[in-house]
């Protein structure tokens, strides 16, 4: 993943699904939607170029996203939250791709936020907003051409 994109919001994922979402969090998700179309790269000298063929895909971002989507209109239920984690891991190393890498990271560094909360209600509104930002996530990756 390119530092710009990694310096701008990769570490404060936790902070948007704790606290909520704003206009910051917003541009990383389309920073971030449209890296994943296609990652950047180094080549041996350290020169960046983009490499479409380590995108992620549509299929693997909406299988998850499927999920979410559940999740959301059963209610909050920590054990199926858990069990992205599995589904994440098999996705990536099913592909292997440097987008796909990235967006574990991300979204997993998200769903640990969302288990931390201090009770069910902080938990519930931790998911909303992980909700949100996955789903921000996935419209700029459609967007900017994700396949």
């Amino acid at each position: 993943m390119s530092d710009s994109i990694q310096s701008t919001g990769f570490n404060k994922a936790v902070f948007w699904i704790a606290n909520g979402l704003d206009v910051e969090a917003i541009q990383f998700a389309e920073l971030f939607g449209k890296e994943l179309t296609a990652p950047t790269m180094k080549n041996k000298e350290g020169k960046e170029y983009k490499n479409k063929n380590e995108a992620l895909t549509t299929s693997q971002i909406r299988n998850i996203y499927g999920e979410v989507q559940r999740l959301k209109m059963k209610g909050y239920n920590q054990s199926g939250l858990l069990l992205l984690k599995p589904r994440l891991a098999y996705s990536t190393e099913r592909k292997g791709t440097q987008g796909s890498k990235d967006f574990r990271s991300v979204i997993e560094k998200a769903i640990d936020c969302v288990l931390d909360g201090k009770d069910e209600k902080e938990k519930q509104i931790r998911f909303e907003n992980f909700a949100n930002f996955f789903e921000a996530i996935l419209a700029y990756h459609r967007s900017f051409g994700g396949k």
